[in-house]
C-alpha cells in the first residue's frame, strides 16, 4: 500500500496524518513518508521493472560521462599541437588554427571567386555589416543567388586565403572567448541527471521495505551527492556575482544550477528527511520554502542568462587587442594601431558551426535546452496543480482549499514524472551530442574570423575544434567547472 501523506501548510510532516487513501506511518515516533507517485504497488511485476528503467538510466548516463571522460583526456593531453605554442607572438595571431596555412598560401587563383566571396560575406548580419564588420562563421560558403545546380562551394580555407593581403591582428584571449561546447554543456546536465535518479532509486527502494523497519536516515552516498551540490550552488552564486560586476570578463555560470534547490524543495517532504526532522517540523518548513524561492530565484536568473545566450555573437569585448605587436603583424592596414584596436567588434567572439546544417543535433546546448524545459515545465505545472487549482476551484465553490489540495497531491507526478521525462529526452538527445563529440576527432582546426573591410584586417578567434581543450589558458579551471554545472 502507499505509505505518503500530503504536507500539511501548518508542518511538514504532520504526526498521524491520514487521509489520502491508506497511509501508513511505521511508528509515532519514526514517520517515513513517500510521494503519491509513483506509489508503491503489490503487483510483482511493478518494483523490479521500476528499478530497472532507473537503472537503465543511471548507466546510460554514466556512459556518456565516461565517454566525456575519455574525450576529454585525449582532447587535452594527446592532440597534436606541433607547431601551436602559447605565448608566442604567432599564437596570439592565429591561436589554436590552421588559419596561417591558408592565408599564407591562398589556393583560389580566379579574383572572381574572391569577388563572389566577399559579396556573400558583406551581406551578413545587418548590425554588423553597416558597421564596416563581417565574420565567417562554418565550413562551407557558395553562391546563393545562383540555382543549386550552378552553385560553386568555397571551403573556410579556401575564402581565408581571399584575406592575405589583410592585416592579422594579434590578441590575448579572455575567459568570455570560450562558446560553449558539447563536452562542457552536456556533462552539466549529466552530472545533474545522475544524482537526481540516484537519489529516486534510493527513495524507491526504501518505499518497498518492510514498514516495521526503522527508517533509514540521510546515507553517506547522498551526504556526498549533496557536498558536491553545495560546492556546485556556492561556486555558481560566486561566479554570477562577478560575471554582473563585469559580463566582459567573468563568463555567465550554467543555467541548471537551480535542480538542485528544486529538487530538496520537494524532498524535503519525504523520505529520508521526513525522518530526519520528526522532531523539527519548523524547521523542515522553514528549509522548504528556503529551498523552493532560491530555486525560484535561480531559475529567473538562469531564464535571462540563457536569453543571452542565443545570440551567436558576444555582446562585449571577449578579446584583447595586442597593440605593440601589431605593426610586426603580417599584412598591411589602412588604419593606424590606435584605430584598429579601437574597433569594438573586431574583439568579440562569434560562434563558429562545424556542421552545415540547418539543425544540428549535435548543438552543445540541445540536451541542456531539453533538461532545462522539462524541468522548468514539471515545476510550473505542480505549481498550478498543487498551489493555484484548489484556490480555483474553492472560489467555485468546490470544498475547502486543504481537501482540494489533499486530491491534487493524489495526482501530483512531482519529482519523479519530472526527472523521468527530462531523463528519457535527455538519454535519446545525449546519443546524438555524444557521437556529435567523438565526430570531432576528424574536426580540422577552423575557427570563426573577424573581417573590418574599412581598415582591412582580421581577427582570428579561438578554435572549438577540440572544444578548448587544447587551448591552455585556464585550461584546469575551466576543466573542474565543467564537473560542477558552473
Amino acid at each position: 500500500m502507499p505509505r505518503y501523506a500530503p504536507p500539511s501548510e501548518e508542518s511538514s510532516y504532520p504526526s498521524g496524518y491520514n487521509t489520502v487513501g491508506h497511509n501508513y506511518y511505521r511508528d509515532d515516533d519514526d514517520d517515513c513518508i513517500f510521494p503519491a507517485f509513483p506509489s508503491r504497488s503489490e503487483k510483482k511485476w511493478v518494483r523490479p521493472t521500476t528499478t530497472g528503467v532507473i537503472w537503465f538510466a543511471l548507466v546510460a548516463f554514466g556512459s556518456y560521462v565516461a565517454i566525456a571522460v575519455v574525450v576529454t583526456v585525449l582532447f587535452a593531453v594527446n592532440t597534436d599541437n606541433k607547431g601551436v605554442h602559447q605565448g608566442t607572438a604567432e599564437y596570439a595571431l592565429y591561436k589554436n588554427t590552421m588559419f596561417k596555412e591558408c592565408y599564407g598560401n591562398p589556393v583560389l587563383d580566379n579574383v572572381d571567386n574572391c569577388t563572389v566571396i566577399d559579396s556573400y560575406l558583406k551581406k551578413g548580419v545587418r548590425d554588423l555589416t553597416s558597421q564596416g564588420i563581417s565574420y565567417a562563421d562554418k565550413l562551407e560558403f557558395y553562391d546563393e543567388t545562383l540555382p543549386d545546380y550552378q552553385r560553386i562551394s568555397y571551403s573556410w580555407c579556401q575564402v581565408a586565403g581571399c584575406f592575405n593581403d589583410y592585416k592579422v591582428v594579434p590578441s590575448e584571449p579572455r575567459s568570455t572567448a570560450f562558446w560553449a561546447t558539447t563536452i562542457g554543456a552536456s556533462t552539466e546536465v549529466y552530472m545533474i541527471l545522475l544524482a537526481a535518479l540516484w537519489q529516486l532509486l534510493k527513495l524507491h527502494k526504501a518505499q518497498y521495505t518492510d514498514e516495521t523497519e526503522s527508517c533509514t536516515m540521510v546515507q553517506f552516498d547522498v551526504w556526498m551527492i549533496q557536498l558536491w551540490e553545495l560546492v556546485s550552488v556556492g561556486w555558481w552564486w560566486f561566479d554570477f556575482g562577478r560575471h554582473v560586476t563585469d559580463q566582459s570578463t567573468y563568463p555567465a555560470p550554467g543555467m541548471l544550477s537551480w535542480i538542485p534547490f528544486w529538487k530538496y524543495g520537494y524532498l524535503l517532504n519525504f523520505h529520508p528527511y521526513s525522518c530526519a526532522f520528526r522532531y523539527s517540523p519548523g524547521a523542515a518548513l522553514v528549509g522548504k520554502w528556503l529551498m523552493n524561492t532560491l530555486a525560484f530565484v535561480q531559475w529567473a536568473i538562469s531564464v535571462w542568462i540563457w536569453k543571452s545566450n542565443t545570440s551567436t555573437q558576444s555582446s562585449y569585448l571577449t578579446y584583447d587587442c595586442l597593440a605593440s605587436q601589431i605593426s610586426t603583424a603580417p599584412g598591411t592596414s589602412t588604419c593606424p594601431v590606435e584605430q584598429i584596436c579601437a574597433r569594438d567588434l573586431l574583439f568579440r567572439s562569434y560562434d563558429f558551426a562545424f556542421s552545415n546544417e540547418s539543425v544540428d543535433i549535435t548543438d552543445p546546448q540541445i540536451t541542456m535546452f531539453v533538461a532545462f524545459c522539462i524541468l522548468s515545465i514539471g515545476i510550473v505545472g505542480r505549481f498550478l496543480l498543487i498551489g493555484v487549482l484548489p484556490v480555483v476551484l474553492h472560489l467555485m465553490g468546490k470544498g475547502s482549499i486543504q481537501k482540494l489540495r489533499e486530491k491534487a497531491y493524489e495526482h501530483d507526478i512531482g519529482y519523479a514524472g519530472s526527472l523521468g521525462a527530462a531523463s528519457l529526452v535527455c538519454i535519446i538527445v545525449g546519443g546524438f551530442t555524444t557521437a556529435g563529440a567523438i565526430r570531432a576527432f576528424w574536426h580540422d582546426r577552423e575557427s570563426a574570423f573577424v573581417i573590418d573591410w574599412t581598415c582591412k584586417t582580421v581577427h582570428v578567434n579561438l578554435s572549438a575544434w577540440r572544444y578548448y581543450l587544447d587551448v591552455e589558458y585556464e585550461l584546469p579551471l575551466r576543466a573542474v567547472k565543467m564537473w560542477f554545472n558552473v
